[in-house]
C-alpha cells in the first residue's frame, strides 16, 4: 500500500496532521482484512509487496494454486484540507473541527491517484513477469467516513482496472484494535494465533 500518510499531494504540502504512524499501522490492517476476506471465499493470496524493490500490487491471489487476479488495496484518510482551520477532513486527525464540505468541492482526484498508483505496479510486475499479464487487477479500498464519496465516482474508471472492492467497516474490531499499544498491534498484524 506504500505510504498511506503521503499519497495525497495535497496532504504533503499541508503536512501531516494525521500520525503517519497510526495510518501505515490501519494500512497494514486492511491488507490483512483484504487477505482474510480473499481465505473465506477459498482464495489464498501471496503477498507480493513486501518481495522485491521494485513496485508490486499487494496480492497474487490463487486458487488451487493457479494464479486468478492481482490485488492493490488502497485507502483514503481524508476528503481534503481545510487551510483556513488547519484540519484534514478526516476521523483521523485529531484537530478536526467543524466544517461544511458541498457536494461541488468533492474532489475524485485522490481515487484517479490511487487508481493509476494501483496500474503503475501491476505494469511493474507484468514487465518482470510477463505471464501475469492477462490476470485481471482488483483495487480493494478503504475509505474514512468522510471520504466515502464513491457513490459520487462514474461507472467508467481506469480501463485497467477490472474491478473495484470495498468491504463494510467492523467498527467493533477497529476501535479495539486502537486501543492495542504499537507492539500489539504489530503482533496481531503479524502473528495472529
Amino acid at each position: 500500500m506504500g505510504h498511506p500518510a503521503s499519497n495525497n499531494r495535497e496532504d504533503r504540502a499541508n503536512g501531516d496532521a494525521i500520525k503517519p504512524e497510526l495510518l501505515r499501522r490501519l494500512a497494514d490492517g486492511f491488507e490483512t482484512v483484504v487477505e482474510k476476506q480473499f481465505r473465506k471465499l477459498g482464495y489464498s493470496g501471496t503477498r507480493l509487496d513486501r518481495q522485491k524493490e521494485r513496485p508490486r500490487p499487494d496480492f497474487l491471489v490463487s486458487r488451487s494454486g493457479r494464479p486468478r487476479m492481482l490485488c492493490e488495496v488502497k485507502a483514503i484518510f481524508s476528503a481534503g484540507y481545510r487551510r483556513d482551520r488547519g484540519f484534514h477532513i478526516s476521523t483521523r486527525d485529531e484537530n478536526l473541527g467543524p466544517f461544511t464540505l458541498y457536494r461541488k468541492e468533492i474532489r475524485r482526484t485522490q481515487f484517479d491517484e490511487r487508481l493509476s498508483d494501483a496500474v503503475r505496479k501491476r505494469d511493474a510486475l507484468v514487465t518482470d513477469e510477463p505471464n501475469l499479464e492477462k490476470l485481471p487487477l482488483l483495487v480493494a479500498f478503504f475509505f474514512d467516513f468522510y471520504a466515502d464519496h464513491l457513490h459520487l465516482y462514474p461507472r467508467t474508471f481506469n480501463k485497467e482496472v477490472s474491478g473495484i472492492l470495498t468491504i463494510k467497516r467492523d467498527e467493533a474490531t477497529i476501535k479495539a484494535f486502537e486501543q492495542l499499544s504499537p507492539a500489539e498491534q504489530e503482533r496481531c498484524l503479524f502473528d495472529p494465533r
